[in-house]
């Protein structure tokens, strides 16, 4: 016999088979026990939810040989030619290809003929709403008043495109989605019964990405068993489907929360490698912050450990808004971007442009003091140079208080210096000038004369040996240098940084004074002729842009460990590492968390958490009985209680049943209180250690420290 796939193989035989729709069954048995039965019904509701196979056990529970009921034998020769699609009296019409008039008229022709072989006539028309108008006008009159043995049942994915006139014939029925959570148990059903191993993580994605839908679920089941070779996992599911990691969606969030632009986009790069769906990426994001956000309004202790529940705890609710916000305003604006991966792109981009606390970080840099927060920049930058704004207000104000005394005894100090190294000249002057409480505009403007008279005084050494070229330096540069325009901040020319770096130099070794004149006015003069060649340089610089904060005083911290880094160091109460020996330390106490561990139940959260929170009671004649936790009790399920007792008949290599009862008696300590246990006990250790180290009591002494215990954690 030939393969059967899932979805007809597993198709329902009775009521009692259908997953789910329970609003619809109760109200289609209570009719058929009643005899309360209406001429017209009409199923709708997406694909692959159960209008059909509804419809077809209706039409069974109708023509059953043991009479109308709500729970057909299934044994009989009608209902058995029900299922087989054999029944004469079951007329099953295909609407979409059937959608002209003269097919809808030889239809109602047949009406009038009573059923050959059962007790009523059923019409069952799938997908209605492709019947042309014409075809629903010539369908009204039979279907407001047919033949007491006939029965209408319409099934339709999309109401609305059926006319008022034919909505009120029938009684209708709106078929719901399925939960995840159904078809997942559903599918766990099949595949046991099927004997085909699996794991519960791969089904969830399968019930996922099914959509509500059953038949979808299944068919991607069948998918799953051929690439899998009848062994679903997780990584096929995943590959199979092109799903995410389930960890680079939170990454992603962790990215966005430290303003960390470099590490986001090595995740959507790595994205992009495994060829997954863009708007599903978003999607993924959209769904963890949901996730959040009820964490932060419901917390769930179960969950303190997860990195869903440390980002609820360290992410503000305005934050986790404006993030999904602007999520949602990316995934309408994917169809318009170049392609979809960049419009992922900068949709993170703008969440992290946008993000409140860079923002909070530029209105602070604004209020800040302008002219300390300008030197602190100019000095950290490595790239850029201030060069004066030389306006027509700002020279006459400096004209006005050119002659003050301390600039008239910097004067003095370059003429009368004549004698001396130019470079020790201009060395007293630099430190006169940098000496002198002006304003920012006014300290340039000092320079500018400062340069003036020391090119001049360059210009006379330089004339008295001799070099013309020199001497015509001062009457050139002098001119040029007192009509400066108005410039702004740009990159240092080669002249400039040449000129900057010799005069350094000479600063700091005013004993090489051989060819200084002429080595000094050359590069002058050199710069000179280059002065227009300052608007032509490129700048460079914005190719090396990151994202770093506005507020100029960050950018003198060293970044190579971002504070959220440390932060997120500091509040993570238990490390990996913490984890691992908190429980080495609880099985060596207890003999029941050792037999845990040995379960391997990790990919068994629901099954685990009922064994962590439970103590055994007894274990005779091969029965484990345990005592729950009274407010764990929500755990106990049929199916967890079945994979223990699999999992423990393996562990003692004979069959052993579990037995769960509810126990607060707090002299016995579950699993879970043994760990908590020892994370006190290893915290008080931490702190009495602390305590006691000889170099932290110097530090406390020396600097009047104080020690935070509260931030004390094992490790």
């Amino acid at each position: 016999m030939s393969y059967q796939v899932l979805a007809r193989k597993w198709r329902p035989q009775n009521f009692s088979q259908v997953v789910g729709q329970e609003h619809i069954l109760t109200a289609l048995s209570n009719g058929l026990r009643e005899n309360r039965l209406h001429h017209a019904y009409l199923f709708s509701g997406t694909r692959g939810v159960g209008k059909t196979s509804i419809a077809r056990l209706f039409a069974k529970g109708l023509n059953c040989e043991q009479g109308i009921t709500a729970e057909p034998c299934g044994e009989c020769e009608h209902c058995k030619a029900i299922e087989e699609g054999n029944f004469i009296d079951l007329i099953e019409i295909d609407a979409a290809s059937r959608t002209k008039v003269e097919d809808t008229r030889e239809l109602l022709d047949n009406v009038q003929y009573k059923p050959v072989q059962g007790r009523y006539k059923v019409y069952l028309i799938d997908e209605v709403h492709m019947l042309s108008r014409h075809s629903f006008n010539a369908l009204l009159k039979t279907l407001e008043e047919p033949p007491e043995y006939v029965k209408f049942l319409l099934a339709t994915t999309d109401p609305q495109k059926l006319p008022i006139t034919i909505l009120s014939r029938c009684m209708q029925f709106h078929l719901k989605a399925l939960d995840t959570k159904a078809i997942s148990h559903h599918l766990a059903y099949i595949l046991q019964q099927e004997k085909i191993p699996f794991e519960p993580t791969a089904l969830d994605k399968l019930a996922k990405a099914a959509q509500g839908s059953i038949r979808d679920s299944l068919s991607l089941t069948d998918q799953a068993i051929a690439m899998s070779n009848a062994n679903i996992t997780t990584d096929v599911v995943a590959t199979m489907l092109g799903l995410l990691d389930d960890n680079q969606a939170i990454d992603i969030l962790y990215a966005l929360q430290q303003g960390n632009g470099e590490k986001l986009m090595q995740i959507v790069q790595s994205v992009a490698d495994k060829g997954a769906d863009w708007d599903e990426l978003l999607v993924e994001i959209g769904e963890c912050l949901h996730q959040i956000a009820m964490l932060q309004l419901l917390p769930n202790p179960t969950d303190d450990e997860s990195q869903l529940a440390f980002l609820a705890r360290h992410i503000s609710p305005e934050d986790v808004q404006f993030f999904y916000q602007t999520l949602l305003v990316g995934r309408k604006e994917l169809a318009f971007a170049p392609n979809r991966r960049v419009g992922a792109e900068m949709t993170l981009l703008r969440a992290l442009a946008f993000h409140p606390k860079l923002m909070a970080s530029q209105a602070k840099a604004v209020q800040s003091t302008s002219a300390q927060s300008a030197q602190s920049a100019v000095k950290k930058s490595e790239d850029f140079v201030q060069m004066p704004v030389y306006s027509q207000a700002i020279g006459a104000q400096y004209k006005a208080q050119k002659q003050s005394p301390v600039v008239t005894n910097v004067a003095n100090n370059v003429e009368h210096k004549g004698n001396e190294h130019p470079a020790t000249a201009m060395t007293a002057t630099a430190t006169a000038t940098t000496t002198t409480p002006q304003s920012t505009g006014n300290a340039a403007l000092d320079a500018i004369e400062q340069i003036e008279r020391l090119r001049a005084t360059l210009g006379q050494s330089a004339s008295t040996t001799g070099e013309k070229k020199n001497t015509n330096l001062s009457e050139n540069t002098a001119p040029k240098l007192k009509e400066l325009p108005i410039v702004s901040v740009r990159p240092k020319s080669k002249g400039q940084t040449d000129l900057i770096e010799r005069l350094v130099a000479l600063s700091n070794n005013p004993s090489s004074n051989n060819n200084l004149p002429a080595s000094s006015a050359q590069t002058l003069d050199d710069n000179d002729g280059n002065e227009n060649t300052d608007d032509d340089t490129e700048d460079h610089s914005s190719e090396n842009y990151q994202w770093e904060w506005s507020n100029p005083e960050l950018a003198e911290t060293e970044i190579s460990i971002r504070p959220s880094d440390i932060k997120k160091a500091i509040l993570q109460e238990k490390t990996p590492e913490l984890v691992a020996k908190v429980i080495n330390i609880s099985t060596e106490r207890d003999e029941w968390a050792k037999i845990i561990e040995a379960l391997d139940l990790d990919n068994l959260k629901l099954v685990k958490q009922i064994a962590l929170n439970s103590v055994v009671l007894s274990h005779k004649n091969q029965q484990l009985q345990l005592g729950l936790r009274s407010n764990q009790q929500h755990l106990i399920r049929e199916k967890s209680i079945e994979v223990l007792q699999e999992k423990l008949t393996a562990y003692y290599q004979q069959p052993t049943t579990v037995a769960i009862e509810l126990n607060d008696d707090e002299s016995l300590l579950t699993p879970l209180d043994y760990r908590r246990q020892i994370y006190q006990e290893l915290s008080e250790k931490a702190r009495t250690d602390l305590l006691q180290d000889k170099q932290l009591q110097l530090l406390q002494q020396a600097f009047d420290a104080k020690l935070d215990m509260d931030s004390i954690r094992p490790v």
